[in-house]
């Protein structure tokens, strides 16, 4: 889970420097909910072009924190 700017740059440096990103693997782009917007990551990933899937918790959008859902 991504929470800041910091984590999405280091979560993208990982992810070049291990050839995930030339291999197009599976990576997955997730904010943490209530700490970063949804879309300001997918911004962030559009302006560089990442191959990478933005994941939510749809869980935590549907229902919020009810436990149990």
């Amino acid at each position: 889970m991504l929470v800041d700017r910091g984590d999405y740059e280091w979560a993208r440096a990982f992810a070049a420097g291990h050839g995930l990103l030339a291999r197009r693997e599976r990576v997955l782009f997730s904010p943490a909910h209530g700490r970063l917007d949804p879309a300001l990551l997918a911004d962030w990933i559009l302006e560089d072009g990442l191959p990478v899937r933005l994941q939510v918790q749809l869980h935590k959008l549907l229902w919020g924190d009810v436990p149990g859902r």
